[in-house]
């Protein structure tokens, strides 16, 4: 009998640290989350803005046909056309593709908000992870299809002239972008694990790992 009390109160110990394990980890997992989404909305609206002003400057300065560097020609026309199109584009990707982080509602059981955060951090992680390659590669693409148009049209002083101007622009926003959660699953992930063992005739729900 002793021995069985023994290790009753050895499992009890067991479950309740695996409950503060639970609870530790699902407040950390929250809050960077709640923090990571809050950085996203700002960047979002941030670049949105951005574009949208630049997109509505150049719209202006071709349609009012004026130069603040100097004569007004056919160049800067194209040029500016141009540039207002593609920051559309931009303001367009923002709109349709926001980079947004996904916090779940709080279920009363640590443990399982836990493992449904960890899923979250995943999540946000790959969205992190694609928004920054196709701002890259996006960005570069558009840009030389732009400097390729200008280059035909007004010659090739002009296009990569305009080339070297506007693509900077791609690799300033991807890397002003939040990248924590990314950074996060990146490390965690080989060490995250989620299982289920039978436990008095139903199943017990497990999770292992480290934050």
């Amino acid at each position: 009998m002793m021995r069985l009390v023994v290790v009753l109160l050895l499992c009890r110990g067991v479950v309740d640290a695996a409950a503060a394990t639970c609870d530790e980890d699902a407040v950390a997992l929250r809050t960077h989350l709640e923090r990571e989404a809050h950085r996203a909305k700002v960047w979002n609206t941030a670049w949105m803005i951005g574009f949208a002003t630049a997109a509505a400057a150049q719209a202006a300065l071709a349609l009012t046909e004026y130069d603040p560097f100097g004569e007004f020609d056919e160049d800067d026309r194209d040029v500016l056309w141009l540039g207002a199109t593609k920051a559309t584009l931009g303001v367009g990707v923002r709109v349709v593709r926001p980079l947004r982080a996904r916090v779940p509602a709080t279920s009363g059981d640590a443990c399982a908000d836990a493992a449904a955060l960890r899923v979250a951090v995943a999540d946000m992680g790959r969205r992190e992870r694609q928004t920054f390659y196709l701002t890259h590669l996006g960005g570069l693409a558009l840009n030389l299809t732009g400097a390729a148009i200008l280059m035909v049209r007004r010659g090739f002083a002009v296009g990569a002239l305009s080339f070297a101007i506007s693509f900077p622009i791609a690799p300033l926003s991807a890397y002003t972008q939040p990248r924590t959660s990314w950074h996060l699953w990146r490390e965690q992930r080989a060490t995250w694990q989620l299982g289920v063992v039978p436990h008095d005739g139903g199943a017990m729900l497990w999770l292992a790992g480290a934050l």
